[in-house]
C-alpha cells in the first residue's frame, strides 16, 4: 500500500485512479515530488504556462479477470474493484451503481461467515492474519473431513438399502410409522360405528337386509336388481359418517349376482351424497359427505356391475366410519 501524492489517500500502487476520490494519478510528465525545490517567498511570480490538455482515460475492453464475490464491476470498463473502493481503479468511473458479484448459493449456505475482529483489532495485523490463516485451515480440514464421513456413511446406507432386505424393511418400517404420526396430527381420526338396525326394501329368500352389516363377509343381502333396491341404516344417535368399506357380490361365487357400481346415499336430515364403487371382490373405501347430524340413511342402488348369470344384485358387507 502507498500513499498517492496527488490526494494523499491510501491505496495500491498497480492502479490509475484513487478509489477514495477518483483522481488520475500517472501523469507521464508531472515530474516527482522528490525532484521539486521549494521556491523562495521573495521569487517573483511567474506568468503560468499553458495547461497541458487533460488527458482522458481510454475505455478499454473486458479482459480476462478474477473476480470474487463481492466485488464491484465497473459499469464503464468491466474491471472488477475491490468492495472498498467508491471509483474504478481503471478509468475512474463511479461504482455508486456498479454492479456486484454475487455469491454462489453453495457458499451462501456451506461457506464461513466472515470473521467479526474486536474493538481495536486491525485485520491487517501480522499477528491475526497468521493465526486467521491457520484457524481457516484448521477449520477447512475438518470441514473436508467431515463432508468425506458424511458422505461414505450415505453411499454405504444406501448400499445396505439395496442389497440387504431386512435393513430395507426396518427402514420401510420406521418410514412408514413416521408418515403415519405425522399425517395422523392432521388427519381426522375416523371410528367404527354400528348402525342399532338394517332394513331392505327388497329382498332375495333367505338374504334379508340386516346381512350388508352383520360385520361378516361370508353372508351377503341381495335383492331384484329391476327394482332399485334400497338399504336402510338406522342409528341410535346422529352420526357424522365420514368413510364406508364396501365388500360388493357374493363373497363365495363373485359372478353369480350383480354388484352395485353407483350407491345415492340419502340421510335423514335430506342431505344426499352419491358413491361410485370399482367391480371387484376386494374391500374398497369410499369417502361420504353430507351426513353430520344424520340418524339413518338410504342407500338407493342406482347402478349395476352385471353379472355372467343370475338376476340379484348382492352386497356382503358395509362398514361405516364416523369423525371422532
Amino acid at each position: 500500500m502507498v500513499i498517492y501524492r496527488e490526494c494523499g489517500h491510501q491505496g495500491p500502487a498497480d492502479v490509475e485512479f484513487c478509489g477514495e476520490c477518483g483522481r488520475y494519478l500517472k501523469w507521464d510528465d508531472e515530474e516527482p515530488v522528490a525532484a521539486r525545490r521549494p521556491v523562495a517567498q521573495y521569487q517573483a511570480v511567474q506568468p503560468a504556462e499553458p495547461l497541458a490538455p487533460v488527458r482522458q482515460p481510454q475505455q478499454r475492453t473486458v479482459e480476462d479477470q478474477t473476480l470474487h464475490p463481492g466485488d464491484l464491476i465497473c459499469g464503464r470498463c468491466g474491471k472488477g474493484n475491490l468492495p472498498t473502493r467508491n471509483f474504478c481503479g481503471r478509468c475512474g468511473a463511479s461504482l455508486a451503481e456498479s454492479e456486484v458479484v454475487k455469491t454462489s448459493w453453495w457458499r451462501r449456505l456451506f461457506g464461513r461467515r466472515a470473521k467479526e475482529h474486536k474493538a481495536g483489532e486491525r485485520p491487517g495485523k501480522d499477528g491475526v492474519r497468521r493465526r486467521a490463516g491457520r484457524a481457516g485451515a484448521a477449520r477447512r480440514r475438518v470441514g473436508k473431513a467431515v463432508r468425506r464421513m458424511i458422505a461414505v456413511m450415505l453411499l454405504l446406507s444406501a448400499l445396505i438399502y439395496a442389497l440387504y432386505q431386512p435393513f430395507r424393511g426396518a427402514i420401510n418400517t420406521a418410514a412408514v410409522g413416521l408418515w403415519n404420526q405425522t399425517t395422523g396430527i392432521f388427519e381426522t381420526k375416523l371410528n367404527p360405528v354400528r348402525p342399532s338396525k338394517v332394513t331392505a326394501s327388497a329382498q332375495s329368500p333367505g338374504h334379508p337386509g340386516n346381512l350388508a352389516g352383520d360385520n361378516a363377509t361370508n353372508t351377503f343381502w341381495a335383492a331384484p336388481a329391476q327394482s332399485e333396491p334400497v338399504l336402510v341404516f338406522t342409528f341410535d344417535r346422529p352420526v357424522d359418517l365420514r368413510k364406508a368399506i364396501v365388500h360388493s357380490g357374493n363373497g363365495a361365487n363373485f359372478q353369480a349376482a350383480h354388484r352395485p357400481k353407483a350407491l345415492h346415499l340419502v340421510f335423514s336430515t335430506g342431505k344426499t351424497y352419491d358413491m361410485v364403487l370399482a367391480d371387484t371382490p376386494d374391500a374398497q373405501e369410499v369417502p361420504i359427505e353430507n351426513s353430520a347430524g344424520a340418524t339413518g340413511v338410504e342407500l338407493h342402488v342406482v347402478g349395476l356391475h352385471r353379472s355372467l348369470d343370475g338376476l340379484d344384485v348382492a352386497i356382503s358387507e358395509i362398514e361405516l366410519f364416523e369423525a371422532g
